[in-house]
């Protein structure tokens, strides 16, 4: 469940009260998924796989590369519509251009539903267990989540998944190619990195959509809190590299709030949480709450300018 709140991440009242709304909300959240009746067919061990090109960032592009488990026959997959954080059917069909499928190096015809603009069908010829597709992501349509130096992923923006599954029951093996020499922060489980590459663990798709990423040329990582083998980490990315150099007495006055949302409510529901924070006058104010993770947008100069 995510929840919009207030920017930014650093009151511990504003964290109180994220954490009092999840809370509430929890019931309804572990609710069955309407329409939810078909059984996936990407399983923890057969996950859709998912590689992200994210080269041209800078640009306001990347490329998505699926590997979707697939039966014979008639299949539907569907870019999501229902977005975390807006609660409602606005999922950006804008972002989606030159879209190809493929199954064995062949190209496959798909077609757009006539109704539902977010399901695509495609029939699979047979002996055919997985299709490839691909897609280039526009990133900045219809708000803006890149400039030069930084970039935003919202995986729901890059990604298809079987029409009519729980998102529980969706499985996903997600890959990252970073611009060189960027770095990243997210709450996606088991990053491992080698070169601009970076192999995550399989994971739910709803794991997923709610574990966003940012990445950045500038880029600054704090740990706020740590105990219990757990931490709280600020993962800061900036469009320029002085909007970095955060004065000691903010850092600290972070790294009070974790012990204060401890103390007032006795426990935490996360392993590792990441406090994610873009500095760029481009891209627009914002603060989401997720389950690990919360997704902060400021402007530049908002860690280092007193009248903030």
């Amino acid at each position: 469940m995510q929840v919009r709140v207030r920017p930014f991440f650093g009151a511990a009242a504003a964290v109180a009260g994220a954490l009092a709304i999840i809370c509430a909300v929890a019931a309804a959240a572990l609710a069955d998924e309407p329409n939810a009746a078909a059984v996936s067919y990407a399983t923890s061990s057969d996950p859709e796989t998912l590689l992200l090109d994210a080269r041209e960032a800078g640009r306001g592009l990347m490329v998505s590369h699926m590997t979707i488990p697939v039966r014979p026959g008639r299949f539907t997959f569907v870019y999501p519509q229902w977005i975390p954080g807006e609660h409602g059917p606005t999922g950006p069909l804008e972002n989606i251009a030159q879209m190809r499928v493929s199954a064995n190096g062949h190209a496959l015809r798909w077609e757009r539903d006539q109704v539902d603009m977010y399901a695509f069908h495609v029939d699979v010829p047979s002996g055919v267990s997985h299709i490839d597709v691909e897609y280039r992501v526009v990133l900045d349509a219809p708000d803006v989540m890149s400039t030069k130096n930084v970039a935003i992923v919202n995986w729901n923006r890059v990604l298809f998944y079987q029409n009519d599954t729980a998102s529980k029951d969706d499985f996903f093996k997600v890959s990252l190619i970073l611009p060189h020499a960027w770095g990243y922060g997210t709450a996606l489980p088991g990053a491992a990195q080698s070169g601009d590459r970076v192999d995550f663990d399989v994971a739910a798709l709803n794991l997923l959509v709610d574990s966003p990423l940012d990445m950045g040329r500038y880029y600054r990582h704090v740990t706020l809190w740590s105990g219990d083998g757990s931490e709280q980490v600020l993962d800061a990315f900036a469009d320029a590299p002085q909007d970095l150099d955060f004065p000691a007495n903010i850092v600290d006055a972070y790294k009070n709030m974790m012990p204060e949302a401890l103390a007032l409510y006795g426990s935490r529901h996360w392993n590792v949480y990441h406090s994610l924070l873009t500095l760029s006058d481009a891209i627009g104010f914002e603060g989401i709450e997720h389950h690990q993770s919360s997704d902060n947008r400021a402007p530049a100069d908002f860690m280092t300018n007193p009248t903030w």
